[in-house]
């Protein structure tokens, strides 16, 4: 599961936030960066590529949130285009493009979003091996216009805990799946879907416990930073 974003050239890349916010443009003399970063959709992917993107500023927050990161030499910005073209050959391999826009300035129109996403993995022929997924239905909505064929799951934050409204919404917009926040994914609720005709997924699963526990509810997919503590 992967988060694309636009640069400003139009060029689909792969960046979770809406800013560079964890790397330094490694050319002498440059420093970290302090401080909210750039955006995405400000730079062309050429610029984009510029920052070392591979290990946080030692010490700042974003380094202690995440202790187990192991720093990585020459890791830069990857387009969506590159990324297909690394899993191609890997036998099943599902990739989850969450097309990340929202009503933020920092953000990338939705539709211009989706349709430069969909554009891309129908160049690399790889339409059925993707599901598009996003908290931002609009984008969703429009790859299903465009292309009714591909496969959808709306994901949901943790403060919705999800019933029969919602998962009649999402089929009616086109949905496959609903991708819930994990702690939504109760047997209630995930038979709920299941009656509804859902695929089911959950985000993002840190904890052992809580992996076995989705997993026996028989969900088709689990979202984690940590796959080497699955059980």
């Amino acid at each position: 599961e992967l988060d694309v974003q636009l640069s400003r050239d139009g060029r689909v890349v792969v960046h979770h936030d809406y800013r560079l916010n964890t790397g330094y443009a490694p050319d002498p003399g440059d420093a970290w960066i302090d401080g909210p970063g750039p955006r995405i959709k400000d730079l062309p992917l050429e610029a984009l590529r510029r920052f070392d993107i591979g290990r946080p500023r030692p010490g700042s927050d974003y380094a202690q949130a995440y202790p187990t990161l192991v720093p990585q030499d020459g890791a830069t910005l990857p387009s969506l285009a590159e990324v297909i073209e690394c899993v191609r050959a890997a036998p099943g391999f599902l990739l989850l493009v969450e097309l990340k826009s929202g009503l933020s300035d920092d953000s990338a129109d939705p539709v211009t979003l989706a349709d430069a996403a969909l554009r891309v993995v129908r160049d690399a022929d790889f339409l059925e091996r993707v599901v598009f997924v996003g908290f931002d239905w609009r984008g969703l909505v429009r790859v299903h216009a465009q292309a009714p064929q591909a496969r959808l799951w709306f994901s949901t934050d943790e403060k919705i805990p999800g019933d029969p409204a919602l998962f009649a919404m999402i089929g009616a917009a086109g949905g496959l799946g609903w991708f819930a926040h994990f702690s939504a994914l109760t047997a209630e609720r995930a038979a709920q879907a299941r009656a509804a005709g859902l695929e089911l997924a959950a985000w993002t699963v840190n904890d052992p416990a809580q992996m076995a526990r989705l997993a026996a509810l028989g969900i088709d997919a689990l979202c984690t930073d940590r796959p080497d503590l699955l059980p």
